[in-house]
């Protein structure tokens, strides 16, 4: 039974671990799934018609289990040479989650 009651706090105090982080950029979460894509340029047309984003697209990611284990370069630069890209016309962000027991976060990068 104390094994049992070590591994129940054990767990608890990971899955407030993981659930206590915000990376200051953030599109509505979920509590059991997860899957939002936060637009920070207007690839869409929605901000006054079409943009031109360039021709390709990088993306660069990061994860965690139960927000012990983390891993991953979702930096700009990161993304950007994953695709190539030398000049960054814009930038967007998506979050996956899944229960907090695992998450993501990827930077995705569209330019020339």
């Amino acid at each position: 039974m104390k094994k049992f009651s070590a591994l129940a706090v054990a767990f608890a105090i990971a899955v407030a671990i993981a659930c206590s982080g915000n990376q200051g950029y953030s599109a509505p979460g979920g509590s059991l799934l997860n899957n939002t894509v936060l637009h920070t340029t207007g690839q869409d047309g929605l901000q006054g018609g079409p943009t031109d984003l360039g021709s390709k697209t990088g993306e660069a990611c990061t994860g965690n289990i139960l927000g012990i284990i983390a891993s991953g370069d979702a930096g700009v630069k990161a993304a950007a040479a994953a695709g190539g890209i030398t000049t960054v016309k814009g930038i967007d962000f998506r979050n996956d989650n899944l229960w907090s027991i695992m998450q993501n976060t990827c930077t995705i990068v569209h330019g020339d």
